[in-house]
């Protein structure tokens, strides 16, 4: 069963080149560890944004345990 995070300490943040308007993006490891990323040519407000996005809706809405991506990003 993977574990859900608590207050920040099951993720981290990574800063890396994206393309234009991605913002961000969470990608859960075998050990149900966060790995969020945001775009380094983003200003840190935007990225702030993004990690909020990510955390908020992604990982504390469990959306990693959905099956139907239409379910994740309201399609």
């Amino acid at each position: 069963m993977k574990r859900k995070a608590i207050e920040g300490r099951d993720y981290i943040v990574r800063v890396v080149c994206m393309a234009d308007g991605v913002h961000g993006c969470v990608a859960q490891d075998c050990n149900g560890f966060f790995n969020v990323y945001v775009n380094a040519n983003d200003s840190l407000e935007r990225q702030k944004q993004a990690v909020d996005h990510e955390v908020k809706k992604h990982i504390e809405g469990d959306d990693f345990s959905k099956e139907d991506v239409r379910e994740i990003e309201d399609l």
